[in-house]
């Protein structure tokens, strides 16, 4: 490998950022107007607050207080999209590939796992992401080659087995030989296109460990579509490390992965999230880091000789990750990461005043989502400071959070909030209702069609799910087959 040099790191100042039991939330009085047209969309709402209406962008103050590598990476994309799509990609991608770290959140112990999901146009904008892929590609290729050498042997071990189990059966054996275990095939990036058994059973054969990424995440909601296979559960439940299990029909075992350290990384147009994520009250919604971009209206430069060497930098730089991949899965004791006092208080009081104004704001149902915006927030600083520790050649057993990695982990989090918030609000919402407080049966009935309509408008043609989403059980199913119909 070359010597890859890091550009000039601009040093900038950290700066600060800007710093009732309700029982019937889900109750609201629906009035529908004569004539509404029930397939019109619903008008974007005035969300308010956090400078939810400013841009949506990374500040500058991002990308100058990385770590010197991260840093090194963003500034070697010209594009400003293309680099913002890649900080995203970056993120989910350096998530993964750091082993033997965790802290400690509400008790719980917490790998640096990120989920990410980029918005964007059909055929713009993402080239960024297939750089960010390249950084853990030395690794999965890594994997790969050792696979290969566990095939090898396995394939003399079997021709060993076979020629011993031959003398067995003709008594010039008296031990009966024991038949190899298949080898595993070792990976980085699990695919997508798999079904729930086959995504459990690479993450046993990878000690739980792995990354999916699919640049086309309707390649992975087909996935989970399909009967038997669909793997929701999995991506819910590997988030926050949750024992999953599974029963081996091939060895008639049970098998165990205890603590799943899973990473994320999609993109697609919004009309494909619908397949993916249907709602806001789909458990993946808020597991998310979302990053929405527009079309622009230039053609690009397509011809710009900055970026010829993309390919081979990135590629170059992923052994770099390969490096810091190795000397981490070797360590003897793994390096437990925290937050310093002052920071554990700054960071609750933000996240209780985010709490507070996106609930006033946009809506009572996103609180979930800020407690678990929160846990993200940990785990980028989390993934800052280890690679800012290794950068600085010192990998300690207690690991504390410097102001810079802190400070800039919220002001990330800042701006995916605005972006959860954006795709927050162009999901369909599935709301609770009373005849008492909606006062009209009809009234009531006309806002169900409209959210089975709205649904169906968005791609999702399974009149059993639509029922599920609208009324909470799959009893209405005739119903919204006729409402589809016109009937």
């Amino acid at each position: 490998m070359e010597t890859v040099s890091l550009p000039k790191k601009t040093n900038v100042s950290t700066g600060s950022l800007a710093g009732g039991n309700i029982s019937n939330a889900f109750k609201i009085t629906v009035n529908v107007p004569p004539g509404t047209d029930l397939n019109c969309p619903i008008p974007p709402r005035n969300l308010g607050g956090m400078g939810l209406k400013s841009t949506k962008a990374f500040p500058e103050e991002v990308y100058a207080n990385l770590p010197d590598v991260q840093g090194a990476l963003c500034r070697r994309i010209v594009d400003p999209i293309e680099r913002e799509v890649f900080l995203v990609g970056m993120l989910g991608v350096t998530s993964g590939i750091l082993p033997n770290v965790y802290g400690y959140y509400g008790g719980k112990k917490l790998e640096p796992n990120l989920y990410t999901y980029t918005l964007g146009p059909y055929g713009e904008g993402k080239s960024g992401l297939m750089w960010a892929r390249k950084l853990a590609e030395a690794i999965h290729q890594e994997k790969h080659e050792k696979t290969a050498e566990l095939v090898n042997a396995h394939k003399e071990e079997m021709a060993r087995y076979k020629m011993e189990s031959k003398m067995f059966e003709q008594g010039k054996s008296s031990t009966m030989p024991e038949q190899p275990k298949q080898p595993p095939h070792l990976k980085m990036y699990i695919p997508s296109n798999i079904g729930k058994t086959g995504m459990l059973q690479l993450l046993v054969e990878n000690s739980g460990r792995g990354i999916m990424f699919e640049t086309e995440a309707d390649t992975l909601a087909e996935a989970m579509r399909q009967e038997h296979g669909g793997f929701s559960d999995v991506l819910r439940q590997a988030f926050g490390h949750e024992p999953m299990s599974f029963f081996r029909r091939t060895n008639s075992e049970d098998v165990e992965i205890p603590s799943p350290s899973l990473s994320v990384v999609l993109s697609s147009t919004f009309d494909q999230l619908l397949k993916l994520i249907p709602s806001v009250e789909n458990g993946l919604f808020s597991r998310f880091l979302y990053y929405e971009f527009d079309s622009t209206p230039e053609f690009n430069n397509v011809f710009d000789k900055n970026k010829n060497g993309y390919s081979r930098y990135f590629t170059e730089m992923g052994i770099w990750f390969r490096k810091m991949h190795s000397e981490l899965t070797a360590l003897s004791h793994p390096i437990e990461f925290e937050l310093k006092a002052h920071q554990q208080e700054r960071f609750l009081k933000e996240f209780s005043e985010q709490k507070s104004e996106l609930r006033e704001h946009v809506s009572l149902a996103l609180g979930g989502t800020v407690n678990r915006m929160g846990m993200i927030c940990f785990r980028i600083a989390m993934q800052l400071s280890v690679i800012r520790a290794y950068e600085g050649g010192t990998l300690p057993h207690i690991l504390e959070c410097t102001d810079q990695d802190f400070e800039n982990s919220l002001r990330i989090l800042n701006t995916f909030t605005k972006h959860m918030v954006a795709v927050y609000d162009k999901l369909p919402r599935m709301k609770s209702f009373t005849t008492e407080d909606s006062g009209d049966r009809g009234a009531l009935r006309l806002e169900q069609k409209r959210q089975c309509l709205e649904l169906n408008g968005k791609g999702i043609t399974n009149v059993r799910e639509i029922s599920i989403l609208v009324f909470g059980s799959d009893s209405q199913k005739s119903t919204v087959h006729r409402w589809i119909k016109g009937y």
